[in-house]
């Protein structure tokens, strides 16, 4: 087969992407928080997004094209290629003064919305495409994926999990309410069923989906490109911990609790915590933290405007506590373990996965911060148990997480679906429960 045409629908920024963009700065909701002194610069997202699609620039045989609702753009629709790449990114019906007004006033999170122009957009710019193939990044997130159900059915269907809210644990573990999260487990539902093939090579994830979802579904035994750059020059210390993650909300909490059992065996330890938040939540933790009598210990970064600011942030801790209450695994793992950074988190499905060759993080049971903070003091008291993590955690990264081997796959499934779906060809990478 030569040259063939996919589609994604994702979420993402970059710098490449808001290089080739106008951003608006006309809009009432713009001007009104701008007065306020209130205007939140345009953040990376979904590095994962971005590190697959720089592995497809050096592909000859694939045109790809990246569908994408991006923050405070001038015009509905921007497009442009760059790289070789083709962008058609759209303004989002829920970036409006109006509806952020709306969703203040309801309380943000018992507030749900259903993005039918939203749909409508998409789907016109996919037909506009006229692809080989759609592939959606994420079944969790209906302000793009509530789309994936409308398309045309001329078009094979694939999707990523990047996270399961189908799974039991989620509600429990996530901040959320009952309504919104009825909402988007059911859109997401709807998306996995409309699927022709599900991505993803998280046995749990697939467990789930076949008993409660599908049980009929095939996977394809790809996962997200989650390589990192391995950076272990040393690089100057200013906190004993780091705890990021894209809205701290996840697991901030059980961090400062675990902390709070460092901070008496050695009270001067200090804490970083990167990323963006609620301030009614920053309320909570702050009165938390004073409670376990730890103010002077906890120090803020809120979120950082690009990924290489994330980790340069990250490399100024000697180590990372990242905690997981809903996620499987984590980016940010794989981050730290890449900046050199020795890491403590908790056991899921996934995570003991890390350790399977050898020791590259310490683990405790969910919620049990007396473990977390023994592991913390492990850390702080051994050098060499430092190095040694330091040292695996290098080599999991270099082994496991190779964009070009993990895109690469992308690559064949698309070739190998579009066969399959010509003569029948039977696809290697397809899982179908027996």
């Amino acid at each position: 087969m030569g040259k063939i045409k996919v589609a994604w629908i994702c979420h993402l920024s970059n710098e490449e992407i808001r290089n080739n963009i106008k951003l608006d700065k006309t809009s009432l909701r713009y001007l009104f928080l701008n007065f306020l002194g209130k205007v939140t610069p345009v953040r990376d997202y979904a590095k994962w997004n971005t590190n697959a699609i720089n592995v497809f620039k050096k592909f000859d045989d694939i045109e790809l094209h990246i569908i994408s609702p991006h923050l405070q753009l001038s015009d509905k629709i921007v497009e442009f290629v760059s790289e070789g790449i083709h962008y058609h990114l759209f303004r989002s019906e829920d970036d409006t003064f109006l509806f952020r007004l709306k969703r203040r006033f309801l309380k943000g999170k018992y507030f749900t919305y259903h993005y039918d122009n939203n749909s409508q957009t998409i789907c016109s710019i996919v037909d506009g495409i006229n692809p080989d193939l759609v592939h959606l990044m994420g079944a969790e997130n209906p302000l793009y994926s509530s789309s994936f159900m409308q398309l045309n059915g001329k078009y094979p269907k694939l999707v990523t999990l990047q996270t399961l809210m189908n799974d039991p644990d989620f509600f429990k573990n996530y901040p959320i309410t009952r309504t919104v999260y009825d909402y988007r487990a059911s859109v997401e539902s709807s998306v996995i069923k409309s699927a022709d093939f599900i991505c993803s090579n998280v046995e749990h994830f697939r467990n789930l989906v076949w008993k409660y979802i599908d049980n009929s579904a095939r996977f394809l035994d790809i996962c997200l490109a989650i390589g990192e750059e391995i950076v272990l020059d040393p690089s100057e210390k200013e906190y004993d911990f780091v705890y990021f993650a894209k809205e701290i909300e996840k697991a901030s909490d059980w961090a400062i609790e675990a902390f709070a059992g460092v901070c008496r065996v050695f009270p001067d330890s200090k804490l970083n915590i990167i990323g963006s938040y609620a301030p009614e939540y920053r309320t909570k933790l702050d009165k938390r933290i004073e409670e376990l009598g730890i103010s002077g210990n906890v120090f803020f970064s809120g979120a950082l405007p690009t990924h290489d600011d994330v980790m340069r942030q990250i490399r100024k801790a000697r180590f990372a506590v990242l905690p997981l209450k809903i996620d499987v695994s984590s980016s940010t793992l794989r981050e730290a373990m890449a900046n050199g950074i020795p890491v403590v988190t908790t056991v899921t499905p996934s995570t003991p996965k890390i350790n399977a060759e050898r020791q590259c993080v310490l683990l405790s049971e969910k919620e049990d911060f007396i473990g977390m903070t023994d592991n913390m003091l492990r850390l702080m008291n051994s050098k060499d148990l430092a190095d040694e993590l330091r040292q695996n955690a290098f080599i999991r990264v270099r082994e496991r997480y190779d964009n070009e081997a993990i895109v690469g796959k992308w690559r064949e499934a698309y070739h190998s679906v579009l066969e399959n779906r010509k003569s029948g060809t039977p696809i290697s990478s397809v899982i179908i429960h027996e």
